[in-house]
């Protein structure tokens, strides 16, 4: 048996990359894989046998039709997720809430990644930095040029030699044009973003692992059009530690900060020290993972009815 990690996914086929240096093709059915597994092939080097244990996984509830209330893992064993926007977009506060959970509730350590700052002045930029630092509480964020270098060596910092980064974030926000700036020669290719509402087509088309200078490994994800959430461990509160901050100070422990006496919560946002938003986005996440919850139970039922089903009467 072969052992080695797994550097791209398709369509049931895995590209493995064996530590002995080799690159196989094999086979992943009946396995769940995800790019960044360590695994073990076959001595015949026709499929995976075994996954081992992930200490990290960025999970995501599946978009695919037919697929609910299953997961997706985007990426495993990651140490670092840069979650990547355009400083040039309209700036978009909800997302970046549901992208922090993600990254959280993986295991890693997120990032936030401004690019394209050389399409604005630093007064432009920085403003964009404040607004987004409004929600990325405790978080680093960096301002990046993968045209002029600007903030490369930076990304370089938090990608240490033997640790792997992930990169997510929609279409357009110039992942690609990173991934090369950052390798040093085109691995990934390249489009330009619309003009009327910056977002552009997938140039991703598949998770894929890359080998970065220094020793790094680099998994570029394609555009997450949806930032759907699997059900969170310590996501929520780790991006809404505000809410949970002041949330200590209510007077009841399970206050739902709807109408409850003493609240703390609502006497913040009274007080204009908390916006109103960040508790309805917290709520709506919330919602969000009760609603994955509820999606599995449904699953396993409709699994034993058919197992039910299928049994022959003695």
């Amino acid at each position: 048996m072969l052992s080695g990690r797994i550097t791209r996914l398709d369509r049931g086929w895995s590209t493995v990359l064996l530590s002995d240096g080799a690159i196989v093709r094999v086979r992943n059915l009946g396995v769940e894989v995800a790019v960044g597994d360590f695994v073990d092939v076959s001595s015949d080097i026709e499929r995976v046998e075994r996954v081992h244990e992930r200490r990290s996984a960025l999970t995501r509830r599946s978009s695919f039709e037919g697929a609910r209330g299953t997961r997706q893992i985007v990426a495993s064993n990651i140490d670092v997720v840069f979650v990547v926007h355009a400083v040039n977009a309209a700036v978009n506060q909800r997302r970046l809430e549901r992208e922090l959970v993600l990254a959280f509730d993986s295991g890693a350590t997120p990032v936030v990644v401004l690019t394209k700052i050389d399409t604005l002045s630093p007064e432009a930029a920085e403003a964009v930095r404040e607004s987004l630092a409004q929600v990325a509480l405790g978080v680093d964020i960096v301002l990046v040029s993968s045209r002029t270098g600007e903030g490369i060596d930076l990304i370089r910092a938090h990608s240490p030699a033997d640790t792997t980064v992930a990169f997510i974030g929609a279409s357009g926000v110039g992942k690609s044009t990173l991934v090369n700036a950052l390798v040093g020669h085109e691995v990934q290719r390249t489009a330009e973003v619309r003009e009327d509402d910056q977002r552009g087509r997938h140039t991703t088309v598949a998770a894929e692992l890359i080998a970065l200078p220094g020793g790094a490994w680099l998994l570029d994800t394609p555009g997450l059009r949806a930032v759907t959430l699997w059900t969170s461990g310590i996501g929520i509160e780790r991006a809404f530690r505000d809410v949970f901050e002041i949330a200590d100070n209510c007077r009841f422990r399970d206050c739902k900060h709807l109408d409850e006496p003493d609240c703390a919560v609502l006497a913040a946002i009274n007080a204009g020290t908390l916006p109103v938003l960040r508790l309805m986005a917290m709520r709506q996440l919330v919602a969000e993972e009760l609603s994955v919850e509820e999606e599995q139970v449904e699953r396993e039922r409709a699994q034993d009815r058919r197992g039910f089903r299928r049994k022959k009467p003695q």
